[in-house]
């Protein structure tokens, strides 16, 4: 699983609120690291190493972003309130954030996917 697949797995980056594809690459790029040698992401010969965590808790604070407004019950007495989706938003981005420690190395160049 490359990076950007497991972002987008660890996000549900394609349920709502959704995030675009460009959002996964810039928060994944945000969360690019030093690898085991120490190279930074603009070294030519980095070996890509990102903090996924943190780039997950990124992405689920934006999902709550998105979320933060709605309030209502949708559709109409379906019992779904909406705010439950920021609240869950914020919870996930928790999560994701209390493992920011952990990096994820991998043999793929960034952008590829």
């Amino acid at each position: 699983m490359t990076p950007t697949e497991k972002l987008k797995l660890l996000a549900a980056w394609d349920t709502e609120p959704v995030l675009t594809e460009t959002e996964i690459g810039d928060l994944l790029a945000d969360a690019a690291v030093a690898d085991s040698d120490g190279l930074a992401p603009e070294d030519e010969s980095w070996t890509p190493t990102y903090n996924i965590n943190k780039a997950a808790a990124a992405a689920w604070l934006i999902k709550a972003g998105r979320a933060s407004a709605l309030t209502e019950i949708d559709p109409p007495e379906s019992g779904i309130v909406t705010a439950k989706i920021f609240e869950n938003c914020v919870r996930m981005a928790r999560v994701f954030q209390a493992q920011t420690a952990v990096s994820v190395r991998t043999g793929l160049p960034f952008g590829h996917s």
